[in-house]
């Protein structure tokens, strides 16, 4: 056998037979080679995706952007989309007229800036937004922020009421508080929440105890036992907001969750990593924001509603482990949102021990149903009054 003989093989040995399944198989090769194209860069297998954020938008008023710097402008940008890769926040309010505008200079980031950071600290990619509106109830912001609310875009939505809405009125003795109306509004907005994107999870943001309105239920300073009487109302204050935002969430079950940081500032408190009586003072740190020399918005009084640097790092800490579901101990004394806020790494340390410690031990007992044996708040009391501005 020659060589050409040898080096044909079976296209010559097998005759007439063995070249034509030799030639079909070789026609069909050249038909699949011209329909796909040749093996070029552009034809190969395309390279995996990058993955979508995870967009979500945070709903309330001056207590989640926080409403005194620096809390209240961290992590705010003006850019539309957010850029991608940075600790970055949409104020979907900046910039709008009417019942939309900000009453103090925006762009804000607030607490959403910190859970942003946070995010981008742990290697996750979330799209944050901001729809946030000083003294606004959800039912209004379902009035006036249904476009921005009800997108088809969100894979989370956080609610944050009002604060004195989910209040019983016999606490704050003001026309604001209805805690029936707070659990309409939330089944209210998830439902045009879950219509607009299905897929996404709609959390509740508790609200913490307000010392200022527990310093009023106890009546005089001077008066024996004013401190026992505040610690007393401030827990009243915690257990009301409790029981309201638990409420409103098994009164949906859709409702993903709700984020305890009411119970995390209880937990700060019960361990000493803050103070909770601005009038007995042991060295650890507020919560709220009380008085500074320098105010932005300027203030005369104390303020202890809104929250300081350490309560609003706390707060986006419960909000991240509880939503992201990262173990926030692991963000560690090197935090960078702790540091640019000025917080001691000894106390973002522990501050994230409290945050992980409160969702991890308040899931339970949630799923439990916290109001079992007192009172429905989402049940209307008879001779509730309504804000009229809601």
């Amino acid at each position: 056998m020659d060589r050409e003989t040898q080096a044909l093989g079976p296209l010559r040995r097998g005759g007439r037979r063995g070249f034509g399944c030799s030639l079909s198989a070789a026609l069909a090769s050249i038909a699949v080679w011209l329909f796909a194209g040749p093996a070029t860069a552009g034809s190969l297998p395309d390279a995996p995706s990058t993955p979508a954020p995870q967009r979500i938008l945070f709903v309330g008023d001056s207590l989640t952007h926080g409403r005194y710097t620096p809390v209240r402008s961290y992590g705010a940008s003006t850019s539309k989309p957010s850029v991608r890769g940075t600790a970055s926040v949409v104020d979907e309010n900046f910039g709008q007229a009417g019942a939309r505008a900000e009453r103090e200079p925006g762009p804000w980031g607030g607490i959403p800036g910190l859970f942003a950071r946070f995010a981008l600290e742990s290697g996750l990619d979330y799209d944050v937004h901001l729809e946030a509106i000083s003294a606004t109830s959800l039912a209004r912001h379902a009035r006036v922020a249904s476009d921005v609310i009800d997108r088809p875009t969100w894979d989370a939505v956080v609610l944050q009421e009002l604060s004195a809405k989910p209040l019983p009125f016999a606490l704050t003795h003001s026309r604001a508080s209805d805690p029936a109306g707070f659990c309409a509004s939330v089944a209210a907005l998830a439902r045009g929440i879950r219509a607009a994107a299905p897929h996404a999870r709609v959390y509740l943001y508790e609200t913490w105890p307000r010392a200022d309105l527990a310093r009023t239920l106890a009546g005089e300073p001077d008066r024996n036992g004013f401190h026992a009487r505040y610690l007393e109302r401030l827990a009243e204050i915690a257990d009301a907001y409790r029981d309201a935002y638990e409420a409103a969430r098994h009164g949906d079950p859709a409702i993903a969750g709700v984020a305890p940081v009411g119970r995390a500032w209880q937990r700060a408190w019960a361990t000493g990593v803050a103070d909770p009586d601005p009038d007995a003072r042991s060295g650890a740190p507020l919560l709220w924001y009380g008085l500074r020399a320098q105010n932005d918005p300027p203030i005369a009084r104390p303020d202890y509603l809104h929250p300081g640097v350490a309560g609003a790092y706390l707060s986006a800490l419960v909000l991240f482990q509880q939503i992201a579901g990262v173990d926030v101990r692991t963000l560690g004394p090197r935090e960078q949102a702790a540091a640019q806020l000025g917080i001691a790494p000894d106390l973002a340390v522990r501050l994230q021990a409290v945050a992980f410690d409160t969702v991890r031990q308040e899931s339970a007992a949630a799923d439990a149903g916290s109001t079992a044996g007192r009172p429905d708040p989402c049940m209307r009391q008879s001779g509730a009054a309504l804000d009229p501005a809601d």
